[in-house]
């Protein structure tokens, strides 16, 4: 180990004066605040990020195809063939989405109707019957209508404008996907209880959904269809479809980040007070190192080392903090949030380690920059005048 390194850490083992150790203090706690508050909101934006983008992405389509011109798409078949060779496409399943209300004895709600397949349940299979319509509703719209499974409610579907259906159904599941908006609203059906519903013999769908094997290439996958249907038809990938609320998301987290980085940048500047104070408290120190035929730029590395070790020792503190605080909000909960109002109930703490190593370098850097200046600012101290007095 060089003797500057040894110097450094020795100086920073010393005893100093009051106010050189208190500046020293506020300097460490002011980075470890920094470094761990950056963590831990980096890690609720990227949790929020990832649970919204899982929660849409397991319920919703990740393409979704419609005609606009048309209200059903007859030769639906045709498209479907079309759609299932073009590369990345997993499944193709036509569908439909409708208004409806739905009411039982205790209330009734405003629903959206979706052609899908329905949960099996017990009730169902052994209770099945061929006038019966089976349905499967969300947790949220289930407690609102206080519905549990087997029970029956009546739904209202609209067969043109101005013509309403009035159907009664039973419970044949009750789901629960995370989102409120989706447990709230949503009813699924499958076909052939859609068929009873409308009092139909055939099937038409208004929707296509389209699932692809990688989610991050639906865009690319959309264009292929685009092009393969023409015109006439609207395709829609995730991406595009949730594109305000992934903007939004991403700007939150950016902007978060440059706050809590002003906060950080603050801090080092404490160690620029440190070391000033560290040099000039030094001073007999430097002047009998520079007589003892010491170089500047070794002087210079004491100061440098040791404002290196102080903002390590922030860091460091910093990532353990940090990380304790988002293990204890995942183990604890502790970001309970309205459903009604941010559709999800808990937001975890996703830790993303690269995102981790970034703030520490980062902070690191701003550390660097910030001791360079007091630690070039020693070897300017002119050793015989300060040995002469």
């Amino acid at each position: 180990m060089s003797f500057e390194i040894k110097l450094a850490w020795r100086y920073f083992r010393s005893r100093r004066k009051y106010l050189v150790r208190f500046t020293s203090l506020i300097a460490v706690i002011g980075i470890a605040a920094g470094v761990a508050s950056l963590i831990a909101a980096n890690a609720i934006s990227k949790g929020f990020s990832d649970e919204m983008k899982s929660k849409v992405l397991n319920n919703t389509s990740h393409i979704t195809i419609y005609n606009e011109s048309e209200t059903v798409i007859s030769d639906w078949q045709i498209i479907a063939r079309n759609v299932e060779k073009i590369e990345n496409v997993e499944n193709f399943q036509p569908t439909s989405y409708e208004s409806a209300v739905i009411s039982s004895d205790a209330n009734s709600s405003y629903g959206i109707l979706r052609v899908s397949g329905v949960r099996s349940s017990e009730f169902r299979i052994q209770n099945s019957n061929k006038l019966e319509i089976f349905v499967s509703i969300g947790k949220e719209l289930a407690e609102k209508l206080e519905l549990k499974i087997g029970d029956e409610a009546k739904i209202i579907t609209l067969e043109d404008e101005n013509t309403p259906i009035n159907s009664n159904v039973f419970v044949g599941d009750i789901f629960e996907t995370g989102l409120y908006e989706y447990d709230a609203t949503w009813i699924f059906v499958d076909k052939v209880n859609y068929l009873r519903l409308k009092k139909s013999d055939k099937f038409t769908p208004k929707v296509f959904s389209v699932a692809v094997k990688n989610i991050y290439e639906a865009d690319k996958t959309a264009d292929l269809i685009r092009k393969n249907l023409g015109g006439d038809f609207k395709v829609l990938d995730w991406q595009e479809a949730n594109k305000p609320l992934f903007a939004a998301l991403s700007l939150e987290r950016k902007v978060a980040a440059v706050i809590i980085l002003l906060i950080i940048l603050l801090a080092v500047l404490n160690i620029t007070t440190t070391l000033s104070l560290l040099v000039n408290e030094r001073k007999a120190d430097i002047a009998i190192l520079r007589a003892c035929g010491a170089k500047m730029k070794s002087i210079v590395a004491v100061f440098l080392f040791e404002g290196i070790i102080l903002s390590l020792t922030g860091i460091f503190a910093g990532m353990i903090l940090g990380l304790a605080i988002c293990f204890s909000g995942n183990y604890f909960k502790i970001i309970s949030l309205s459903k009604q109002v941010y559709s999800l109930e808990y937001i975890p703490f996703n830790v993303d380690f690269i995102s981790v190593l970034t703030i520490a370098a980062a902070a690191f850097l701003l550390s660097l920059t910030a001791v360079s200046y007091p630690a070039f600012k020693s070897s300017k101290i002119k050793p015989l005048e300060n040995l002469r007095n």
